[in-house]
Order: C-alpha cells, then structure tokens, then sequence
C-alpha cells in the first residue's frame, strides 16, 4: 500500500471516528440523563425497596419541581451566553416578602406582588448590564449580595412562621386530578419557555445572541432589550420557586436558597444546554432537574450525610462541563473538516 492510500485510509477511519463520536454526543443528550436516573433508581432499589414508595415519589417530584423553575429560567440565560448568580438570594427575599405580605395582604395579592418583585430584580440586573456595560457574572454576583442582605434585615435574622396559612400550605399538599400543584406549575413553566424557545423569534434571538453577540448585533437584532426580557424571566422564576419553596416549608428566614445558583447552573448543563451558549434544551433541564432530586432523595434513604449532595452536584457539574467542551471541540473539528 502506498503512504498516499494509508494516508487516505487514516484520514477516513478517523472521519467515521469523529461522526461516531458526535452521533454519541447527540445520543447522550438526548437520553443520557434519562438513562442515568434509572440507573440511580435501579441502583437505590436494589438497597431500599422503600424507595419507590408512592409517598416518596411524590416527595421528591415536588422536590425535583422546585428546582426545575428556577432552572428553566437559567436555560435561557445560559442560552444567552449569560448566567444569574443572585437566583438563590433572590429566592431568599421572594420567600421573605411573601411570608410578610401574606397576613396582609391575602394569598392573590402577596403571590402577584412576589412574582412582581422577581421581575424588577430581574429588569435591574438587565439594566446595569446593558446600560452600564458591566458583566452579567459581576452584576449579578453584587446583585446577590445585596438581595441576600435585604432578606436578612426585612425579617432581622429570625425566622418567620406560616402555622396560620394552612390554605397557602395547598400549594404544596394539593393537587388537580392526582398531580401534585407544583409539578402542574413545573410542567406549565416548561411548556411556556420550551414554546418561547423554539416557536419564536425571541428563542432564535436568543440562541442567536448565545452564539455570537457581536454577529447577532450586526444583523440589526436589539441585543439589549433582549438581554433585559431574559434576565426578568430568571427574576421570575426565582421569585416563583421562592412562592413554591415557602409553601412546602411553611416556614421561611434570609439564609434559604443558598446555593440554588450553583445547583441551577448544574442542572442547566447536565441537561445539555452549553455554558458558552448558542443552545438550550429544555427537555433536558426539566429531566437534570429530576436526576438532582432522585439523587437527594437516595442519600437520604441510604442515610447519607447532607453534605455529601454538593459533592455529587459538583461531580456532576464537573462531568457535564468536561462534556460540554469535548462536543463543542468535535464539532468544530467536523465544522472544518466539512462533515457539518
């Protein structure tokens, strides 16, 4: 065989190498957070029958239900090319203002006046963003400061009690036609955003802007409003998780949400969403969002010290990452190569 055919061969295995590579990428996520939380649950099974109990299920689906909210509206930031590290705070003084609002104000107003707050913590990031030209990870990262300081002044370091609402308590306990509210308000959340972002413009503007801002700025996109509807999408859904979080506890104080920007951002990527931006999946943060959750709800059966979860989040993370930039580095392998 001549070096120039072993050449040619070389070069074609190690085509057909990379399009099985990017064909696993894409199989991975598509179903790669589904197989793994069968795989934990089979796994938990296996060691506690009681696992797949029904009130168990339900337990950690609601769980999995708060953190998804927030979550989704990560995705878009996420998308964006952008992230939100005040979402935990944020959470902390929904659930706050809430918890005071409620003996005044009953539960219609103090929930739209919650959700209200989200949004105008969400418009103020995206300002100082856009018109002050200061980075999302810095405004927001003062931003959480900030709010979580609020949290603590408005309620004085203590904690507040709901004993007296047990009808805000049905947030959480009730349900409608045997699936629980919050996962009904999860499934409704997805179904908004995951319409948002794949039957509109602004979807497209978005995944557009993730992609390469500069480029999506010269072709006339208004790459500001954009940034400010989306960063008041991540307030509200912090916000609503705050609403949501506030009703399982029935108890709230300034130190709730701790972490939740951390946790949101793994989910996000685990689900498949890049943390460069240019894509979201929906489908796959509502699932890392359950995977989370079944892997909570397993250390506690197993009887797993708390802190053992962020090790695992922060494995997961690290993994969804490494992930991450090996698919964007085989595709643009293949983008130069001329197989995409």
């Amino acid at each position: 065989m001549t070096s120039n055919a072993r050449s040619a061969t070389g070069t074609e295995e190690s085509g057909r190498g990379l399009t099985l590579a990017l064909r696993f990428f894409q199989l991975f996520e598509s179903l790669g957070v589904l197989i793994m939380i069968v795989l934990v649950v089979a796994l938990v099974t296996s060691v506690a029958p009681n696992f797949l109990q029904p009130a168990n299920v339900r337990s950690l689906l609601i769980t999995a239900a708060i953190i998804a909210v927030p979550a989704l509206g990560m995705t878009l930031a996420l998308a964006m090319g952008a992230l939100d590290l005040s979402i935990g705070s944020l959470q902390a003084l929904a659930a706050c203002v809430l918890a005071i609002l409620l003996g005044t104000a009953g539960i219609p107003l103090a929930i739209g006046a919650t959700l209200l707050l989200g949004a105008g913590v969400g418009l103020a990031n995206g300002l100082v963003i856009t018109r002050l030209g200061v980075p999302a990870f810095v405004a927001t990262l003062g931003a959480m400061s900030v709010l979580r300081g609020a949290a603590l002044i408005i309620t004085d370091g203590q904690s507040i009690l709901l004993m007296d609402q047990p009808v805000f308590a049905q947030l959480n306990s009730g349900q409608v036609l045997g699936v629980p509210i919050p996962i009904l308000i999860a499934l409704g959340v997805f179904a908004v955003l995951w319409l948002v972002m794949r039957q509109t413009p602004f979807g497209q503007h978005i995944c557009a802007i993730g992609g390469n801002e500069k480029a999506a700025q010269a072709t006339g996109l208004r790459v500001d409003r954009v940034k400010i509807l989306v960063f008041v999408i991540v307030g509200i859904t912090a916000a609503l998780s705050g609403v949501m979080l506030t009703s399982q506890l029935m108890i709230v104080d300034g130190t709730l949400g701790v972490g939740l920007e951390l946790q949101a951002i793994a989910v996000v990527v685990l689900g498949g969403t890049s943390l460069m931006g240019g894509n979201a999946n929906m489908l796959g943060t509502l699932l890392a969002a359950v995977l989370i959750a079944v892997i909570g709800s397993a250390l506690n059966i197993l009887k797993v010290e708390p802190f053992y979860q962020y090790l695992a989040l922060g494995l997961l993370l690290i993994i969804a990452l490494a992930l991450d930039t090996l698919r964007r580095e085989l595709i643009k392998r293949a983008v130069t190569e001329g197989r995409l």
